[in-house]
């Protein structure tokens, strides 16, 4: 009487999808297993469900287990693979999960959210090429598709083609209605990396205008000025950025150099003495300081900071060589010829061979300076 009442698979397997529908998946997983005892092969796509199942119960190995007999009975089905690659995805096994996405595809590949998530999986592990590969594959499918236009904006510049990323950073801004603010933000980036500082301001400027403002985006927007040499518009920036920043230091060093180049020498030496109030044992604040005190003239308090920056670090080039030239010109040329001969050496110039030895720019100013003085002319015109 008993074998009378027993479901048959086909009425577990409504039983399970009823199941499945109200997310009640444990019970739809034992309907699934107990259906699937009682048939030879996999009728129904059962292990595809029992798969389906398990993944939601993020049980992801039994879901492979699955999905590998389903494609076993059905190995042309695309969507099995999906499923299969969607696990080692999670698991982050990426390229077991790139293979089977690209089985996948190699199956069919009108489906072009399986090429998505191929290409998600690629430039996760930094294959870029073969990622833009599959987003523009997908983009024959769903050529206004904001999120896919994006990825591939951010591949490109991942690629260094900064102005193929604008193009599509642009497509993003239009068909989201100019409503994505970081999208700005990123084409600005992208301006900024071909040194088209004017555009890069307006993209940041388009943020401005749609968020609250943020440190981060007056620092790029001071950044840019100073590309640009226009110093007290960089400056001004800068100052804004100072509001809620947690890194003030580096505005301080940037506005440092700001006015530096404005020849604002005061302003410049405040920036860099609050540096070293915040980092005393920072040895190219120091040098950076003792430089704006050369400018200056003020030999004395720049041959201090030189000091304390070799102090700290016996390598600092710029020390001995911004030292060198002061000596240099108080006419100790004994001290100057012996931090000329320093900087070199840190250079890796060796003196004693100097005929096979081939000179940079930076290199060639301190060995003409080291010429001047053995020679009692006084040190090249100092325009930096």
């Amino acid at each position: 009487m008993r074998n009378l009442f027993r479901k048959s698979p086909e009425q577990l397997i409504e039983l399970g999808d009823e199941e499945f529908q109200k997310r009640n998946y444990k019970n739809a997983l034992s309907k699934y297993l107990d259906a699937l005892e009682r048939v030879e092969k996999d009728i129904f796509g059962l292990n595809e469900k029992i798969g389906d199942c398990y993944f939601q119960l993020e049980e992801f190995d039994k879901a492979i287990k699955s999905y590998t007999r389903a494609i076993r009975f059905n190995p042309n089905n695309q969507y099995l693979y999906d499923k299969r690659g969607n696990c080692y995805s999670v698991k982050k096994d990426i390229l077991k999960a790139i293979a089977d996405y690209g089985k996948a595809i190699s199956i069919s590949e009108k489906d072009f959210y399986i090429s998505i998530k191929k290409g998600d999986c690629e430039y996760q592990i930094g294959y870029f090429e073969d990622a833009l590969e599959d987003y523009l594959r997908a983009l024959k499918y769903d050529k206004e598709n904001v999120q896919l236009l994006e990825n591939i904006g951010n591949t490109y510049i991942q690629l260094k083609e900064y102005r193929l990323a604008i193009v599509y950073y642009q497509k993003v801004q239009k068909l989201s209605n100019n409503s994505n603010s970081y999208i700005y933000d990123k084409t600005g980036d992208a301006f900024r990396e071909l040194g088209e500082c004017e555009e890069a301001i307006q993209q940041y400027e388009e943020v401005l205008k749609r968020e609250k403002p943020k440190s981060y985006l007056f620092d790029k927007i001071g950044d840019c000025y100073q590309q640009l040499e226009r110093y007290d518009k960089a400056i001004e920036y800068y100052e804004h950025a100072l509001h809620g920043s947690e890194n003030v230091e580096y505005l301080y060093d940037k506005m440092g150099l700001a006015y530096y180049k404005l020849g604002k020498y005061k302003e410049a030496i405040n920036q860099y003495t609050k540096l070293i109030q915040m980092f005393s044992d920072t040895f190219y604040f120091y040098t950076k300081r003792g430089r704006v005190y050369q400018k200056d003239g003020s030999y004395q308090n720049a041959i201090a900071d030189f000091n304390k920056a070799i102090g700290l670090n016996p390598n600092d080039y710029y020390a001995f060589r911004r030292r060198g030239e002061i000596y240099h010109k108080l006419g100790n040329c004994d001290k100057a010829m012996s931090d000329y001969k320093k900087a070199l050496q840190l250079l890796g110039i060796n003196l004693e061979d100097m005929k096979n030895v081939k000179l940079d720019d930076k290199s060639s100013e301190v060995y003409q300076n080291l010429k001047n003085c053995i020679n009692g002319l006084p040190p090249e015109k100092d325009e930096k």
